[in-house]
């Protein structure tokens, strides 16, 4: 069942039942104070009648009290314990035989005789010669019966109305509610048969849960577009970076199962250049692989660490690896929440791409609220920055392929830096070096 008919089907029933409870209680209330009213004055002339009553025991005079109260369109009768009828006063034919129930404790009794409803005020009279009596006032309640019968009629009509204008706004409602949830739909299905991520058409003054709905929805395809374009990115530059070297492992091996043997010169020359570019191969796989796992949502425990002792070590290793000075400026000591795998992985990532594009000192500060690895190298120009930490992103065409880089480095160190809760932003100028700075949260 489609979510408008079960809206219609809902807010239907619960019209129907609301009406049809309201109406009744109105029509129980008003045939209750009805009632109420027409037995009040038949309470007070049975009242009266057993006053007069009890000053004779004469059936004349007896008949003629009980002609002095008798209502319009009933009777009246007095009866004897033993159930014989002393007295009896009609005005309406058919109501002298008239079996009534009597419960004492009700005010009034009610019965139908004939299509007729009939109200019966029952009392007790001790007559003068002290023997007592049942008095019987009985009334048709004519008038009554057709107000009640109007009114039927009314909250009948009244609970039908009330529920088609319910149906009718429920409708209405039904349309305003689904539109935009069929429109969404509607755009979903074009989306995955067109293969695009077209956005749906929104009133930006709208604050309703449908139109967030439908901002949501927006920002979810500008997502995915964004994601796709990038994958589709990722895997066109990784098919490009591989393609490189296992062109020039495909051709040295060509060349030395043709000329290897022959030519120990050219068969180093080939070794050579083959496990060049398999290292670079193994490298640039692990950083696809850690880039991988950095996009899928990693918990790193983060517990204090003296992270002085990383700077240092992490500079003196790289240090003698390039055999060039890395300079570190720390305090004695100074603890972060980190983790200290992580801070060493991101930090040899940095100081050295420092070191592959500065041929002088690379200097690492440590200050109250950073760590800064700054070097004196070829810089890098302004419009270059914002797309530095692209994946596959290289200032130069020959800048990476110079340096036996991947244009990944600092991709992954941007991901281990938000790993690590720290901010990471680069200044530089062309000609005079660069520093990138790794600025703490916490």
């Amino acid at each position: 069942m489609k979510l408008k008919t079960k809206i219609h089907v809902f807010t239907t029933l619960l019209a129907v039942v609301i009406f049809a409870v309201m109406n009744g209680i109105t029509y129980f209330l008003f045939e209750q104070m009805s009632y109420s009213g027409a037995a009040a004055p038949l309470r007070a002339d049975a009242q009266q009648a057993v006053a007069k009553l009890s000053t004779t025991d004469s059936l004349p005079e007896i008949k003629t009290i009980l002609r002095a109260y008798v209502p319009a369109n009933g009777a009246i009768q007095l009866i004897h314990p033993d159930g014989k009828m002393l007295a009896s006063v009609e005005t309406t034919e058919g109501l002298h035989n008239i079996h009534v129930e009597i419960s004492p404790d009700e005010n009034y009794t009610l019965t139908q005789q004939n299509g007729q409803r009939i109200m019966t005020i029952h009392s007790t009279a001790l007559l003068s010669d002290g023997s007592v009596a049942a008095l019987h006032i009985h009334q048709e309640l004519k008038e009554i019966g057709v107000t009640l019968n109007l009114l039927k009629k009314i909250v009948l009509i009244a609970t039908l109305t009330g529920a088609g204008l319910m149906f009718l706004s429920s409708f209405i409602l039904g349309r305003q509610v689904t539109a935009p949830i069929h429109r969404l739909i509607q755009q979903m299905r074009e989306n995955r048969i067109a293969g695009a991520y077209e956005r749906i058409k929104l009133n930006e003054h709208e604050k309703d849960e449908t139109a967030q709905m439908g901002r949501e929805f927006n920002e979810m395809m500008k997502e995915l577009e964004e994601h796709f374009g990038k994958q589709e990115q990722f895997v066109s530059n990784a098919s490009h970076e591989l393609k490189t070297p296992l062109t020039i492992i495909e051709s040295y091996a060509n060349l030395l199962k043709r000329r290897g043997v022959e030519n120990k010169e050219l068969t180093d020359e080939a070794l050579t250049s083959i496990l060049s570019e398999t290292e670079r191969m193994k490298d640039m796989i692990r950083q696809f692989l850690e880039l991988a796992r950095s996009r899928q949502p990693i918990e790193v425990p983060l517990k204090p660490t003296d992270i002085v002792p990383v700077i240092k070590n992490t500079g003196q290793q790289l240090g003698k690896v390039y055999a060039r000075e890395v300079v570190v400026s720390a305090p004695e000591s100074f603890t972060i929440e980190t983790d200290e795998a992580r801070l060493r992985e991101l930090l040899v990532l940095l100081v050295d791409n420092a070191l592959k594009y500065s041929e002088k000192a690379v200097r690492v500060d440590l200050q109250p609220d950073r760590i800064s690895i700054h070097d004196e190298g070829i810089g890098i120009p302004d419009e270059a920055i914002p797309r530095l930490f692209d994946r596959f992103y290289r200032v130069a065409s020959d800048r990476n392929r110079k340096t036996g880089g991947t244009g990944l480095g600092l991709s992954l160190a941007k991901e281990l830096a938000s790993q690590l809760d720290l901010d990471i932003s680069v200044k530089s100028k062309v000609g005079e070096g660069t520093s990138i700075f790794l600025t703490f949260k916490q």
